[in-house]
C-alpha cells in the first residue's frame, strides 16, 4: 500500500463523513430541534448569575 493511496483513501473516508453530518443536520425532522434551539437563546432574560455566592459558602 502506498501512502499517496493512504491519503487519498482517508480524504475520501472524511468528505463522506461530512456529507453524512450535513445530510443529518439539514434533515426536515430536525429542523423543529434547531427551531427550538434558536428561539431559546432569542427568549432568554439577560439577567447575570452570580456564581460567586455558592462558590464562597462552599468554601
Amino acid at each position: 500500500m502506498d501512502v499517496n493511496w493512504a491519503r487519498s483513501l482517508f480524504t475520501v473516508l472524511v468528505f463522506i463523513c461530512f456529507m453524512l453530518v450535513l445530510y443529518i443536520v439539514m434533515n426536515k425532522r430536525n429542523k423543529s430541534n434547531y427551531d427550538e434551539a434558536s428561539r431559546s437563546i432569542i427568549e432568554d432574560d439577560d439577567t447575570a448569575h452570580d456564581d460567586n455566592d455558592n462558590n464562597s459558602a462552599a468554601r
